[in-house]
């Protein structure tokens, strides 16, 4: 049988330790940035280089962290670090950034890349695009069951790719790299690994008595096993990198011996009990098994382990704990803390032998006149295997000439010290220059002591050739891309460079009566004899393709002109329907949130603009995009204005922003009125996406209100109670945007058009295309309770 991959998390030195030690085939962690825990404590670049010697003698790979979308001015920090990493054993990067994809793959291909779970990947188009970006491996979503991961894994073995599957910990109750509740509520975007958890707050007790109406149980596939091999799952992940090292040991350690007993053919343990003795909130394999429904949520986000014990008649010997029958709670705590105790210790004892420590290297140098100059190495390392006791190994290099006789230019004590002192970094420590062995006033070409110590390199990295930094500069360089302020292009150029340009309105409709304003509009056009007045019409692609189908396709015969906008999640049964959508339609553009749509655009010769849920907000995600035959983007609506200036699209390439929208804080497969509302469905069928059509709110302790909505065709989602509006960019960056955005879906808020609508659109076009500065106090008084907060913050 093929190999199981145990995937562990690390959030300290301690955790990952207790990982490796556990039986975890692979650790994940991160670094000080540029990674999604910041509330873990992460790691310092030295402390990486101590736990890969820890986790290689172990046979177990480290990966890193990486994340998180990148801003323009953080890419020079980015490039130093990846400078750096490319210059260690790392075993892969785990990527969400489509820039960071780029510069990855076209410059350090040395470095393994991963797809994070923030990709939101859940459909084979998706495989197919993040394979184009040099992915070797998918982290594929959570909330995809054994039928869904069978087929997103044979797709990926088809093109050379892994699949990794979340199985134990956490469960998000909306899409991950959708949510923008923390980033909405408290500036803390998950896109940047700030999540706040809002979703396992307490709420205004619900109309089914809830009090945390979106906390989910933990996922646990442990059961799951059998089936997770069968469907084809390369690597089982746990979540939890800010777990402490005494829970990722015990679970990792009971997984490792789940999976051992599926190696060795023996039959699947169903016994959690370890599993329930360190934090979780319950237990649910909903997901996995398809089985969407109220089992999953718990109202408690807090530990549930006495909680349990205290159900049951006695806890497994085996586990170290005393039987307490049905004995009061305070017995339950007081074996649950011995058992918590234990762990502790016993790991905090096996966890300390392992050392951080750099091996020491020596030098021994030595040279007689007519004979080569010579270093011999040795490399003293310490304890950092429980298995194997601290090894010595040496090699030696030396010149291709022949010593001979100099008094100007002699090789000297001085003068080698200082071109060997450099081998003192992170990763070793250069512990002894030995020159007793060399005769003095003796030269060798210089240039093959400098060769030498190349050499000794290679060989302290056992073999690992140094890779040469890259500089944003030969970045840059090698796409073409030119400081606008020091172009040398020609001035008629440089002038169509500078001219400003004026955003065009666009308008994303959602029903008939969206057509009914858009043909209004038209007429408002003609009867002006208003060549400005012009709009791109977007209308909505409901989630459920496959159910609405024929209506799309009714409409789109219907209105040619119109623009197909695709969301973010779209399952593979809409995926299929999506691509007969569009060889049917064959609408000259489309926008698109979800990469798997963009991959049919392309081989039907569609052009596709990247939709804001795909996150933008760097320059080289733009490059990226265009490599993938994108021809423009929406730009993060979670940037301010300077992140937004600051980014440059490539040439050819427009660019757009979404100035008025309900405020989506989270898309999900679970059904959020089953806590909230109530629903008389206790597990969600195919109607519930096709049919369901329903709207509650839910209320924190402070009366801040969340609007629940659910459309005909859509998945379920969480919306601010107030729209996002944000003429502000008109006046700060008016001739940036191509166009600018007005989405027409009808999410009930507190938000209100103070005059028609017609007339609204009206004001705003003729603002757009005036030759004077905009009236923001005009375009302000359009809406009321609106709110800007994500423009004004930024990242």
């Amino acid at each position: 049988m093929k190999d199981l991959e145990l995937l562990a998390p690390g959030g300290d030195i301690a955790s990952i330790k207790a990982a490796i030690i556990a039986g975890a085939d692979a650790v994940y962690c991160g670094l000080n940035s540029f990674n999604a825990r910041t509330r873990a404590e992460n790691l310092s670049f030295e402390e990486l280089h101590g736990l890969l010697r820890i986790a290689h003698k172990h046979g177990c790979k480290l990966f890193l962290t990486l994340n998180i979308i990148v801003l323009e001015h953080e890419l020079p920090a980015l490039l130093k670090l990846l400078n750096q990493l490319a210059n260690t054993a790392i075993d892969g990067v785990i990527v969400q950034d489509l820039g960071l994809f780029y510069l990855l793959k076209q410059h350090y291909p040395s470095l393994d890349i991963h797809a994070s779970t923030q990709v939101t990947t859940h459909n084979t188009g998706q495989l197919t695009f993040l394979a184009n970006l040099g992915a070797s491996r998918v982290n594929l979503c959570r909330e995809l069951n054994l039928e869904e991961i069978k087929l997103m894994s044979d797709k990926a073995h088809s093109m050379n790719m892994l699949t990794e599957v979340f199985v134990h910990g956490s469960n998000c109750i909306g899409f991950s790299g959708v949510c923008y509740f923390s980033s909405a509520y408290g500036g803390n975007s998950g896109n940047r690994g700030r999540c706040s958890q809002p979703c396992r707050d307490q709420y205004q007790t619900t109309k089914v008595g809830a009090q945390y109406p979106l906390n989910l149980k933990d996922n646990s596939a442990y059961a799951d096993l059998a089936a997770l091999y069968a469907a084809g799952a390369d690597s089982l992940k746990v979540e939890g990198r800010i777990k402490k090292y005494h829970y990722v040991h015990r679970v990792i350690e009971t997984w490792r011996n789940q999976i051992n007993r599926l190696r060795d053919g023996l039959q699947i343990s169903s016994d959690k009990k370890p599993l329930f003795t360190v934090f979780n909130r319950d237990f649910s394999n909903g997901y996995l098994q398809g089985a969407i429904g109220k089992s999953m949520y718990i109202d408690n986000p807090r530990d549930n382990a006495v909680q349990h014990f205290s159900k049951i008649t006695s806890l497994a010997p085996a586990n170290g704990l005393a039987t307490v029958g049905l004995a009061p709670a305070v017995n339950v705590k007081k074996a649950l803390y011995d058992e918590k105790t234990q762990i502790i210790e016993g790991v905090g004892e096996q966890i300390a032998q392992l050392s951080l420590a750099k091996p020491a290297v020596s030098l021994l140098i030595s040279g007689k006149l007519g004979q080569q100059f010579t270093i011999r190495v040795q490399v003293r390392e310490h304890k950092y295997s429980l298995d194997l006791q601290p090894q010595c190994r040496e090699f030696t290099v030396t010149s291709h000439s022949i010593l001979s006789e100099s008094d100007k230019y002699a090789l000297t004590v001085e003068e080698l010290t200082k071109r060997f002192q450099g081998l003192n970094y992170s990763e070793y420590q250069l512990a002894e220059l030995n020159f007793d062995q060399l005769q003095a006033s003796l030269f060798v070409p210089f240039k093959e002591v400098s060769e030498m110590r190349q050499q000794i390199l290679i060989g302290l990295n056992q073999g690992r050739l140094p890779v040469e930094p890259v500089s944003l500069k030969e970045v840059r360089s090698a796409l073409a891309v030119k400081d606008r302020v020091n172009d040398k292009a020609e001035p008629a150029q440089l002038a169509q460079n500078v001219t400003a340009k004026h955003a065009k309105l666009a308008l994303l409709l959602t029903n008939r009566q969206d057509l009914v304003l858009l043909d209004n509009l038209k007429q408002q056009a003609k009867l002006q004899h208003n060549p400005t007045l012009s709009i791109f019409a977007y209308y909505l692609i409901p989630d459920a393709i496959a159910a609405h189908s024929d209506k799309l396709m009714w409409i789109f015969k219907q209105q040619p002109d119109l623009i197909p906008w695709f969301g973010a999640v779209i399952m593979e049964r809409d995926l299929v329907a999506a691509k007969a959508f569009l060889e049917s339609v064959r609408p000259k553009q489309i926008v698109t949130n979800n990469t798997g749509v963009a991959v049919l655009a392309n081989e039907l010769g569609i052009d596709w603009i990247a939709g804001p849920y795909l996150n933008i907000s760097n320059s080289l995600s733009l490059y990226s995009l265009q490599q993938q035959g994108c021809s423009g983007a929406f730009l993060s609506n979670e940037l301010n204005c300077k992140q937004l200036k600051a980014i440059k699209p490539p040439r050819d390439f427009s660019l757009h922003y979404s100035i008025y929208h309900p405020l989506m804080l989270m898309v999900s497969r679970q059904c959020l009125f089953l806590q909230s509302s109530g629903c008389r469905k206790s597990v969600m069928d195919e109607e519930c996406l096709t049919v369901c059509k329903k709207q509650t709110l839910l209320n924190k302790l402070d009366n801040e209100g969340f609007v629940i909505d659910k459309k005909r065709g859509e998945y379920n989602a969480l919306y601010s109670e107030q729209h996002f509006y944000n003429p502000l960019v008109l006046a700060d960056l008016n001739s940036k945007f191509d166009s600018v955005l007005i989405d027409l879906r009808a999410v009930r808020t507190q938000s209100e058009w103070q005059t028609n609508l017609l007339d609204s659109l009206l004001i705003i076009i003729k603002q757009l295309t005036a030759t004077e500065a905009v009236d923001l106090a005009l375009l302000n008084s359009l809406v009321t309770n609106t709110t800007r907060a994500q423009y004004l913050k930024g990242l």
